[in-house]
């Protein structure tokens, strides 16, 4: 042990040593320079290096070792190198959007064959703060390096990743590359000599002939959030189209929801909850088929409480006294059953015996479950809360009490001295710890909007206090923890992170915003998205031959990886980033969020994250398979760690589990009623095609879009000008129109 102390000593004082080379007063000696304010690439013999001027000394970032330099010229706008396989040429640019100024690669090569790339990289000391890599990998103060899990045992682990850039940060300084064009299949790989990095960007398939390509360096002032800064600066610069669903919005929610009939089950009386799976073909065990008689511990409850908000909208737009009874039932069983202890709390989860003897479910003891059946959990019951108290608010009769007051006294008892709420309970109230977790507090923050609706309920002046209390403890944790303070579901460990710690936190900001009209709660939200934009970085995963992906040309444009975890997973496939429900909230939430700041990138992103879940929704991805009939629509990301064992992902095909988890999809509507299917901003130029709709131009002078049907049938959708609903549009298969916008 004494050895091994001695050993790392060592290696940081040659750290030490070596990074007085990279930190100087003065650029060095150099054929050629680009200087913008604090950052300069310059030509050093055979290398190009990119500078950071900081703290009133250049620092070097980064390095690419350019090869037989023949001829470098320079001017004040760009760099031109020829070289001896080819020539070089860099310029500045500036996203003024995104406040990032940058440097563009374009590279010529006059026989590309594999046209690798490659890039080293210099930290402020021998251990990056935060690193975003591959598709699926982040690592936070953590060494850098290759992937540090050594998976070749399993076929469905990557040891490349497919994504378009790269991001390191350490001592607040930061560098990022990323390549352009999406037409060629690329990978990403990384090196490790000691503490640098080395980052290689290759074709997977050689080039024979001439071929341009172009990358670009960012670098400067930054913490971790940075990476989404780069991020929106990569989707302003890719013009590239997102994916079209094969259905339109409103037509999708009407076909999900014509399902549910068939998952009905029975507690206290029929219909009082539902399904959430049928299996197929599920590790041999069900080749014909099989729905349990009780699925509770599949799915948060939550989700059963958006059937009821949705049986009540229903009822309340067409008079249907059995929409209102289903929306009681559902709402009775929930609220009034399997209580927690002395308390009036419900657990969230329930599972039956079948959940605990299938094998390899993760409701398994010991599997690492986001949930216990025992357990309150915080991810879960709030969300519950929320969604019942959203009718409480609207009708008070539908509850056989007034339930915010029952419950009231034991939610603040929840809540931890330093405004936390921890993820898990007993059924006394008392913390429950979960072995494994190195934290306890994940999903702190999905209690913000449940406090806020209890609030709004009661005018109890304690549940503001303790939603504004939960919220300061959020803003302090983001500034401790970055993006890994966010938690998950199944990623509560603090080097994962997943989607539902991402959307939950945002809605929490977005809650508290509109609840307290106090602007660095927005503020907040927007800090939020930019670690969410590293979910959203332009991934470039190649179709597998002959999948559906492959068969519709489908392109990874806005697409939501699922989760992180410290190796890069699925990497061949396509599967989780386009399979998480969660993501159509996502996709609502960034319109609100579009809708308090006006930035159309918002809008853009909300537009790309619901079209790609979207995509394994609908019978044309399911023709030929034998279950069809049983369930119209396939989960494709339920347990990826299960699934992947089983094959589930490997030739980007739903081989074997489908499932009823896609009430979130719920929010497809929500969108529709509150943007319409095409919105327009008349005052900021803003015009968008959500619901299977391109905008094709705009002439504001005249108060005229032209827009298209992008479905090859008849389409109906709405209209909204200036956040109201002008009128209904009727299209026949891709017709075009001009509409009248003043």
């Amino acid at each position: 042990m004494y050895k091994e102390i001695l050993i790392r000593q060592q290696k940081i004082v040659d750290y030490t040593n070596r990074a007085r080379y990279y930190k100087l007063p003065e650029l060095p000696k150099r054929q050629a320079e680009l200087i913008c304010g604090n950052k300069a690439v310059i030509v050093c013999d055979n290398l190009l290096q990119a500078y950071v001027f900081e703290r009133n000394l250049w620092r070097k970032k980064a390095e690419s070792d350019l090869g037989e330099v023949l001829k470098v010229s320079a001017d004040s706008d760009s760099i031109a190198i020829e070289t001896s396989v080819g020539t070089e040429r860099i310029t500045a640019s500036e996203d003024n959007a995104a406040g990032e100024l940058y440097f563009i690669r374009d590279i010529h090569y006059r026989n590309a064959g594999n046209a690798t790339y490659r890039s080293s990289y210099f930290n402020e000391g021998p251990i990056a703060d935060f690193t975003y890599v591959s598709y699926k990998w982040i690592s936070r103060k953590m060494n850098q390096g290759a992937y540090p899990f050594d998976k070749e045992w399993s076929d469905y682990l990557g040891t490349a990743a497919n994504n378009r850039i790269f991001f390191t940060c350490s001592g607040h300084l930061y560098f990022g590359e990323a390549y352009w064009e999406t037409d060629y299949d690329r990978i990403s790989e990384t090196e490790r000599k000691d503490t640098e990095l080395a980052h290689v960007f290759r074709l997977r398939t050689p080039v024979d002939g001439p071929l341009d390509l172009r990358y670009f360096w960012f670098f400067g002032k930054g913490g971790e959030e940075h990476a989404g800064v780069l991020s929106d600066v990569m989707w302003n610069l890719d013009k590239s189209s997102v994916h079209t669903p094969q259905t339109d919005m409103i037509d999708f929610v009407e076909k999900f929801i014509s399902i549910w009939p068939r998952s009905e089950l029975k507690g206290v009386e029929q219909g009082d909850h539902y399904a959430a799976h049928y299996f197929s073909e599920f590790f041999g065990q069900f080749k014909d088929g099989y729905r349990p008689p009780d699925q509770f511990g599949c799915s948060w409850l939550e989700y059963d409480l958006l059937k009821a908000n949705e049986f009540f909208r229903r009822w309340k737009e067409t008079g249907k006294a059995e929409f209102r009874e289903r929306t009681i039932k559902l709402l009775n069983f929930y609220l009034y059953n399997h209580y927690a202890g002395k308390s009036k709390l419900t657990y969230p989860f329930h599972t039956g015996d079948f959940m605990k003897d299938i094998m390899p479910f993760c409701e398994k003891t010991g599997w690492g479950a986001p949930f216990e059946a025992e357990a309150l959990d915080s991810l879960a019951l709030p969300e519950m809360i929320y969604d019942a108290m959203t009718l409480y608010l609207q009708d008070e009769t539908l509850f056989q009490t007034k339930y915010p007051f029952d419950i009231l006294e034991d939610v603040l008892k929840l809540q931890q001295p330093d405004g936390h709420f921890r993820r898990l309970y007993h059924s006394d109230l008392t913390p429950k710890e979960k072995a494994g977790w190195i934290s306890q507090y994940s999903e702190t923050q999905t209690w913000i909007p449940a406090l806020i609706k209890l609030y709004q309920a009661t005018g109890d002046e304690r549940l503001r206090t303790a939603y504004l209390k939960t919220a300061e403890r959020c803003l302090l944790d983001i500034e401790e923890l970055g993006m890994f303070s966010m938690g998950g579901c199944e990623t509560d460990y603090p080097d994962f992170w997943d989607v539902d710690g991402y959307r939950t936190m945002l809605w929490a900001f977005l809650d508290l915003y509109e609840q307290e009209k106090d602007s660095k709660w927005l503020d907040a939200a927007e800090k939020v998205q930019l670690f969410g934009n590293i979910m959203q970085m332009g991934y470039n995963v190649p179709n597998v031959p002959g999948s559906f992906y492959d068969q519709i040309s489908w392109k990874s444009r806005g697409m939501i990886a699922t989760s992180y975890y410290t190796w890069p997973d699925y990497a061949r496939t396509q599967c989780t980033a386009t399979g998480n429900q969660s993501v159509a909230w996502v996709a609502y939430l960034l319109m609100r969020l579009y809708r308090a700041t006006g930035k159309a990138i918002y809008m853009e992103r909300g537009i790309a994250a619901f079209r790609q879940v979207m995509l394994h929704r609908d019978e044309k991805s399911l023709e030929g398979n034998p279950h069809k009939d049983q369930i119209l629509y396939s989960i494709y990301e339920n347990n990826p760690q299960m699934d992947d064992e089983s094959g589930l992902y490997k030739h980007s095909y739903p081989e074997n589990s489908y499932s009823l988890f896609i009430d979130l999809y719920l929010y497809l509507g929500e969108i529709i009623r509150e943007f319409g299917g095409v919105y327009v901003d008349t005052k900021k130029h803003h015009a968008f095609g959500l619901d299977c709709v391109k905008v094709l131009d705009a002439d504001w002078d005249k108060g005229e879009i032209t827009v298209q049907n992008e479905l090859d049938r008849d389409h109906k959708t709405t209209l909204f000008v200036n956040g109201k609903e002008s009128s209904e549009i009727a299209f026949s298969a891709k017709e075009i129109k001009k509409i009248q916008v003043r």
